[in-house]
């Protein structure tokens, strides 16, 4: 046989342990691993509580002025007790398990000695290096002296932030630069949008504990040099559309910082909250500094509601280009060059061109033609961040391959035009001959140069006042409303390019129909069944079947077509999927595969072991044989005989005998009828496919199996069972009695055709068979890090719900009967953080048409006894009402 047929020794499962009990078990095992990190978060909570308890118990308000400084009346003492002390109680739930999330990546690598000495070695440096570092950029912008006064304390975030980052050090390439992105992102938009000088100390902390942990560690698990499977076009897609989130976040951010003093705070004014006192913004025009006018300037551009829903659509549109930025969506990517462009031209207009001071200029004209203190350097800031953005997106543009429909893109594109163009249309038509409706009368200069602040969000127009006013209700609404519509068809548009895309080639399909003929495993004949999509080598010479699931690419088996590709194509298909901002997952792949990839970095998990037969060496003599044996006599007492056909072949009265028993099994099921690598009525039609039934004298079927062939140099090497049903009037045994009937005439085909023989009989697996138990984890850590064992427990637990409708366990014990070569097949993949999406991936793909009251009848005739498990091992486990085996449909996992 060319398939492996080393036999796989199960572990003992232990007596009682069921899956509740495993997830248990695990769940005591991370508290065992992460007591560290819970002790700490434990104690952290502890010291706050008391601290409250403390004050209240004296009937005090908290000193929470007593956790903060100022850096021109900096006090140390004052300032290190707020990195363990917060102002509310969301604050110290949010700290908490900020806390507890670090810890638990940074223990199990460094341990907890050296988490703790890097987190507070890393703390100190944070301190002293980013108040230096805050006041050398204040300098810089010309605002020392307001910097100087503004109140701030620190986090207790800045405590672990070293350890988080010291961490990746000891981490494999994947997650060192995921968490270092995400890390110093999220740093970096407070920084940005909020400015508090305690979030300097946060980033210069995490810069420190990267650098120390890098010392520690050494050299790393493995090259710094990116791998294929890590294809630089996804991490650039991943790191635009992180940046993209920034920029649209920041407004939120400013809206909750204490603390408006960041480089970027005026692109986001609009989203904080106060409002403009004309006294106190005429104050700040003569000449005020203080951290107060900044806000009252900003608000001068945006005193209506209209204005703040404007900005909020600005917000939603930006997030959502920046989610097809990551996803590789050529118009999300092209849009928001675009958008980010015109930013930056407005930037430029509206700081430099149309000064502040020429719009607010005093009634005698006299208004100094000086640029306000630190505006050149303020314009700088906000027109290279957006622009730097837009250069970045079009340097990559290569890179976002998956493109939207011609037809609705360009429909789209009308639409934003014409909408544009009818919002221009009614503004400038209603304030020329409505000029009465507004405060001053404007002019056509004047509405000409308010008309983009109609259309910007008003956070953007920051350094801007106004010029006119509406005075009545129609001149408010078509002062404010023009913009809204506008930005609301953007939106819509945005989420069309997302969920619009260009078909895949279904052509391939034919394709893929003849590669299977020229080779494929035990399985590859399911990768021609209806709901797949198909990748085809550089060659043509072979392919891989897959469907897409939440983002993640989940084949149907491994490679088909010329065996000497198939090594290559793992690769090729996975920078395939990395193009399509997709997860390749290699689902039911054997061994030899499965090695390859775990040599790539790819982990895995066995979820089935498929029964082989070989027919060759067939026989039935032995106790252990004496089911079968009792299964083929008693067929011969009845009267019944098996037939080998096709589903054309077979007389109609078949056909339709066929047809009915597969209609009875699926009535009254709690669930449908499963998919992806289980076969219907439909797949067995295949004029490729032999059934094998089972037929009395009366002309009655009893049972029907098919068998799905595999080709190797273009000849049927093996057949591989795939449906099998029953008559419920059938007896006990029939199965038995048609698998045994199928490798009998494998054996005496072998004999009478010595050049054609049959190399393996598959019985296939029952899908997640490899989950039943604890023992059977392959995580890639003894500490579980990568939670590999818990989602093979979970994914045991989605069995065990399965069990009543589809016997997966007893069909397992079923299949045994027949002394079978047992042969891991597993699921593959390369990033442990998709597990979550990955199980409801596999779910989604065996019950694609699941709904809600089906699940709760899923629910509902869950039993977590294994009472099928009994009769499966009994010696009259067939088609019984009882017997699970023979009304299960065979897995062709």
């Amino acid at each position: 046989m060319n398939t492996n047929q080393s036999s796989v020794a199960r572990p003992r499962r232990r007596a009682g342990s069921g899956v509740g009990a495993q997830l248990l078990a695990d769940l005591r095992q991370w508290v065992h691993e992460q007591r560290f990190a819970l002790w700490v978060t434990a104690g952290f909570v502890a010291i706050n509580l008391c601290w409250w308890l403390f004050y209240a118990v004296q009937h005090k308000s908290l000193p929470y002025a007593e956790l903060s400084t100022t850096l021109g009346a900096f006090d140390l003492a004052r300032l290190l007790p707020s990195l363990v002390l917060t102002r509310g109680v969301l604050q110290l739930i949010v700290e908490a398990v900020l806390i507890l999330c670090v810890l638990c990546v940074a223990e199990p690598r460094m341990g907890a000695m050296r988490t703790t000495l890097v987190s507070l070695g890393s703390a100190a440096i944070g301190i002293g290096g980013g108040l230096l570092l805050c006041a050398g950029i204040s300098t810089l912008f010309g605002d020392r002296a307001l910097t100087s006064q503004i109140v701030f304390s620190l986090s207790p975030v800045t405590l672990v932030a070293g350890a988080l980052m010291a961490s990746t050090a000891f981490s494999y390439a994947l997650w060192r630069h995921r968490v270092r992105l995400i890390g110093y992102t999220a740093v970096l938009v407070v920084i940005l949008y909020g400015g508090n000088p305690g979030d300097y100390c946060t980033l210069i902390a995490a810069v420190a504990g990267q650098l120390i942990g890098t010392a520690i560690a050494g050299r790393p698990h493995e090259s710094e040099r990116w791998h294929w499977q890590y294809s630089s076009s996804r991490e650039k897609r991943r790191i635009l559309g992180a940046i993209g989130f920034v920029l649209a976040l920041g407004p939120v951010v400013t809206a909750t910082s204490r603390i408006h003093a960041g480089p970027l705070t005026s692109l986001a004014w609009i989203m904080g909250p106060g409002s403009v006192h004309s006294s106190r913004l005429a104050a700040c025009l003569n000449g005020e500094a203080s951290l107060g006018c900044f806000q009252q300037n900003s608000f001068a551009a945006g005193l209506f509601p209209g204005d703040v829903v404007r900005s909020v659509l600005c917000v939603l549109v930006m997030l959502t280009l920046a989610w097809g930025v990551m996803l590789g969506r050529r118009a999300a990517a092209v849009a928001s060059i675009v958008f980010y462009v015109l930013t930056a031209l407005t930037a430029v207009v509206y700081y430099l061109i149309v000064p502040i001071r020429s719009f607010l200029a005093p009634a005698d004209g006299d208004a100094s033609t000086a640029l306000p203190p630190g505006t050149l350097l303020t314009c700088a800031v906000n027109v290279l961040v957006p622009l730097i953005y837009a250069i970045a997106l079009g340097v990559a543009l290569r890179n976002f391959s998956v493109r939207t429909h011609r037809r609705t893109l360009s429909l789209s594109v009308t639409v934003l035009i014409v909408t544009l163009l009818v919002c221009l249309t009614v503004y400038l038509v209603f304030s020329f001959t409505h000029a009465q409706d507004f405060v001053p009368h404007p002019d056509a200069r004047m509405l000409f140069e308010d008309l983009p602040a109609r259309l910007l969000p008003a956070g953007y127009l920051a350094a801007t006042s106004l010029t006119f006013a509406p005075a009545t209700a129609l001149a408010s609404v078509i002062y404010q409303g023009v913009g809204m519509v506008f930005w609301l068809v953007l939106l819509v548009v945005s989420l069309a390019w997302l969920r619009s895309s260009i078909d895949y080639d279904h052509a391939a399909h034919e394709q893929a129909e003849t590669l299977v003929e020229h080779g494929g495993e035990s399985m590859s004949f399911m990768a021609t069944w209806e709901g797949n999509e198909y990748w085809l080598s550089p060659t043509g010479r072979s392919a891989v079947a897959y469907r897409v699931l939440n983002h993640i690419a989940l084949t149907t088996t491994g490679p088909f077509g010329d065996p000497e590709e198939w090594f290559s194509d793992l690769d090729d298909f996975s920078r395939f999927c990395s193009d399509h901002t997709w997860a390749p997952v290699f689902y039911a792949v054997h061994e030899e595969q499965k090695d390859y990839l775990q040599e790539q970095g790819w982990h895995s998990i066995m979820v089935g072991e498929e029964m082989l037969i070989d027919p060759q060496a067939w026989k039935t003599t032995g106790k252990k044989w004496q089911d079968v044996r009792t299964a083929i006599n008693k067929a011969k007492r009845e009267g019944i005989v098996d037939v080998m056909t096709t589903f054309d072949e077979a007389p109609a009265d078949v056909q339709s005998q066929i047809e009915g028993i597969s209609e009875q099994w699926s009535q009254g099921k709690a669930l449908p009828e499963m998919k992806f690598t289980l076969g219907g009525v439909e797949e067995l039609k295949d004029p490729r496919v032999k059934i094998l039934y089972a037929i009395d004298g009366d002309g009655v079927v009893q049972a029907v199996t098919s068998w799905l062939p595999t080709w190797r140099g273009g000849h049927v090497i093996g057949w591989t069972l795939d449906f099998m049903r029953y008559n419920h009037g059938s007896y006990n045994g029939i199965m038995e009695f048609l698998i045994a009937r199928m490798a009998q005439r494998m054996h005496d085909w072998g004999e009478a055709h010595p050049d054609e023989q049959v190399q393996f009989v598959s019985l296939s697996a029952a899908p997640l068979s490899g989950l039943q138990h604890s023992s059977d984890a392959t995580s890639d850590d003894t500490s579980n890090i990568d939670g590999t064992t818990v989602l093979q427990h979970s994914l045991a637990l989605v069995a065990d719900l399965l069990e009543p409708a589809y016997g997966f366990k007893s069909l397992y014990r079923f299949k045994l009967k027949f002394q079978p070569i047992q042969r891991p097949v597993y699921i593959c993949y390369r990033d442990s953080a998709l597990l979550p999406n990955l199980a409801i991936a596999i779910i989604r793909a065996y019950l694609p048409s699941l709904t809600f009251r089906e699940a709760l009848g899923m629910l509902s005739s869950f039993k977590p006894k294994d009472d099928a498990l009994a009769s499966a091992d009994s010696p009259s486990s067939a088609p019984a009402a009882s017997s699970a085996p023979s009304p299960a449909s065979a897995p062709s996992d």
